[in-house]
This record gives structure tokens, sequence and C-alpha cells, in this order.
């Protein structure tokens, strides 16, 4: 069955509690941190982690976009993230990184843009807990999803299956329940969803029917 994270980003934080009981049945929560430097935007940070903490969510899933994950990582793992995702194209040290995640008791996720080919994960997918595949550029809500990238799902599937890897596949970035389905068919587990979720009617529904898509 899939996996949902709802992206906070897209919620209407003027009510955040509210907001978040609507998703309570989720997989995963997913919140977006940005510096402004590694994408062209400034979201969430550690007081946000802070009031999370006081509410009852569904497990963490954070997303650093940010420059230098590594002076962070402990630090929002520490705040409570389940799964913690820094991005190939702003770590130096990656697999030193994958491996403090690890021993910090968080998920290891590692990002590739859009413009990023999955050959550079190469030598990194052994070690990682999993892949989270942009199919928009980072940096803002409710883009429009870029179809040609989704080809990196299968390519991903297709190496997980040939060489025994248990990797997680997740994709991030204009996902809804148009193409939830094929993309649960191509190899992804993990579907994060914003708009589609918050901006939806009704996201409890929305949950629901995600969580019960089958390869």
């Amino acid at each position: 069955m899939a996996m949902i994270s709802p992206s906070l980003l897209a919620a209407d934080l003027s009510h955040l509690s509210e907001e978040i009981k609507k998703v309570r049945s989720a997989d995963l929560l997913h919140i977006d941190v940005m510096d402004g430097v590694f994408v062209p935007n400034i979201t969430f940070g550690v007081p946000l982690m802070e009031a999370l903490s006081r509410l009852d969510t569904p497990p963490l899933d954070v997303h650093l976009m940010i420059d230098d994950a590594s002076r962070y990582a402990e630090e929002y793992i520490g705040l409570g993230a389940s799964i913690l995702t820094v991005h190939i194209e702003a770590v130096t040290h990656l697999h030193r990184l994958i491996s403090d995640i690890k021993d910090a008791g968080a998920e290891a996720f590692v990002s590739i843009n859009p413009h990023t080919p999955v050959s550079l994960l190469e030598e990194i997918l052994p070690v990682v807990d999993g892949v989270l595949v942009m199919t928009v550029n980072p940096g803002f809500t409710a883009q429009k999803f870029i179809a040609s990238v989704a080809g990196k799902i299968k390519k991903l599937d297709f190496i997980r299956n040939q060489s025994g890897l248990r990797f997680k596949i997740a994709v991030d970035g204009g996902v809804d329940l148009l193409n939830a389905s094929s993309l649960v068919s191509d190899g992804a587990d993990i579907l994060v969803m914003g708009a589609a979720v918050f901006r939806s009617d009704s996201p409890e529904e929305v949950v629901r029917k995600v969580k019960e898509l089958r390869r």
C-alpha cells in the first residue's frame, strides 16, 4: 500500500492544530525547511518544529532544502524528525551525513532535483533508507508536475529490484489524485502531497484514497 506525507507548506498555518487534525491518519507529515539560499524561498525552521512537538502529529518527515545540512541535521532529529531528507546537490560529504543521521536515530533520505540524474546516486543507494525524487524545482508549493522526471522512479525501482536493496522511493512536487496511481505503479512508496490535500474539499478523503493505492 502507498504511504502519504501531506506537506504542511500548503496548509493554513493560522489554524495549525486544526489543519493537522485533518491529516492525522496520514503516514507522515512533510515539513519543508528552506533557507533562501539553496532554494529561492524561506519557510519553516526550529520554532515550527518546537510547536509541532506539542501537537498530536503523524511522524515528521523533514526535508532540508538548505545549504550545509550537516550543521543542522542533529538538531532537527532532536526536535522529532523521523525521516530526514537532504539534497545530494547541497551536501559535500554525503556518505558521512547519511551515517550521522542514522546514528542519531532517524531514517536518512537523499533527494534529487529534476535536473539531477539517478546515476549520481549509485554509490549512496546501498546506505540510504530512501530517495526523494523532486518532480518540480524545489522552493514553492502548488507547482506543475514535470512529467518527464517521473521516469526516474522506474529507474530507481529497477535498481532496487536488481540489486536487492530496500530503500524507499518518495515523490514530491505536483502530486495529486490524477497521477498518484501511476506513480505508485512505477514504484513510488511515499507520495508527498501539499495543495492536493490541504486545499481539497476533504483532506481526510484524499489521505484515505492514497493509502488504498497498491502496485
